[in-house]
């Protein structure tokens, strides 16, 4: 027979082991069950992550849409560009030509007496009747009264300088231009071609009017010339351009502002299509925009250049077109020196060498 206490003790030890069968059960289910519970939160975790990074780039792309600000420079205008400067000083130099093959528009300094002079007595001293060919000196305004009352007497003596009342800066080179070719048109309008050259500039009279003779009809626009480039966005470039000023990622195809030829036909254009530009500070560039709304595409010349050329005799008498970065007693040494070499004997079609850009 078994004793109650044996039973009891037989019951509690029945007892505690089917507690800890159904822990140990409990236990394993729910070991089971957590990598799929992990496994689901993590989903949902990349999930988020992933919704996340979608709402920063549709932030991002809508602050890049916004960067471009309403007062950014527009591409046109209605007359907005203005060229009605005064003229302080003024003479009819093409006045008495039969014909005027080429007019060539000289930008110096106010105070750039000595680079005047020294174009008269060497390249500029082909600027008469007998070539056809006529020269004027365009000049910015200056505060030096000095300055002012030199300019008045070296007028008086030589009558080749056209003054207007805009101040002389590099970022008015734009407006001095312009200013340039609307005295062209309004007291020299019977050249035939017109070429705007800087002052510190070696320009070869002899052979450019003979090239010229072979260019094709229509509008002309040609020099040292280059295809479309990206603007200079470093502020301390001397070329900088900000995105507002202009939102492109590349110019339009220019001419180098050191020297280069339009023909009466581009110049009426360009005199009509600029007042709907609006100002912008490069030059070579703003008379890029004015080629592409003629449709106009410009043309790069053989002997052209926007950088002092190698100097020898023969070449700068026979080859060379154009040199930058002359300064006035190199100028002298080597128009001397040309002279030494003979002239050539060239036809147009010879020099005419050009590429449309």
């Amino acid at each position: 027979m078994v004793s109650k206490k044996s039973l009891l003790f037989i019951l509690l030890c029945v007892s505690i082991f089917v507690l800890y069968c159904s822990h140990v059960w409990v236990l394993n289910r729910h070991k089971s069950l957590l990598p799929r519970i992990g496994g689901k939160i993590l989903e949902l975790r990349r999930t988020q992550n992933a919704e996340m990074k979608e709402i920063a780039k549709l932030a991002i792309l809508k602050n890049s849409l916004d960067v471009k600000p309403p007062t950014a420079r527009p591409d046109s205008c209605n007359a907005c560009f203005k060229n009605d400067f005064t003229y302080l000083i003024n003479n009819h130099i093409c006045e008495g030509y039969a014909e005027v093959d080429i007019l060539v528009l000289i930008l110096t300094g106010p105070n750039k007496f000595q680079q005047r002079q020294s174009i008269r007595e060497t390249w500029g001293a082909l600027c008469t009747k007998k070539h056809h060919i006529a020269c004027v000196f365009i000049l910015g305004l200056t505060e030096d009264a000095k300055v002012m009352e030199g300019i008045k007497s070296e007028n008086v003596k030589h009558s080749d300088i056209v003054q207007l009342d805009f101040k002389e800066s590099y970022g008015n080179l734009t407006y001095k231009t312009m200013s340039g070719f609307r005295w062209s048109h309004d007291f020299c309008s019977g050249a035939k071609f017109v070429m705007k050259a800087d002052g510190d500039m070696y320009i070869n009279l002899e052979l450019i009017p003979i090239l010229l003779r072979a260019v094709p009809m229509g509008k002309f626009y040609g020099g040292f010339c280059w295809e479309e480039q990206s603007p200079h966005r470093e502020k301390s470039s001397k070329w900088y351009v900000s995105f507002k000023s202009y939102p492109h990622e590349n110019f339009p195809p220019v001419c180098s502002g050191t020297a280069y030829i339009l023909n009466s036909e581009f110049l009426i254009g360009l005199l009509n299509v600029s007042r709907n530009i609006p100002f912008f500070h490069l030059e070579d560039v703003f008379i890029g925009m004015a080629a592409k709304a003629l449709n106009v595409r410009p043309v790069t010349l053989k002997g052209f250049a926007n950088m002092r050329t190698e100097f020898t005799p023969c070449s700068y008498r026979n080859e060379v077109m154009t040199s930058h970065y002359v300064d006035s007693n190199t100028l002298r040494q080597y128009w001397t020196k040309s002279r030494e070499c003979a002239l050539a004997a060239h036809t147009p079609e010879k020099l005419y060498v050009a590429n449309k850009i």
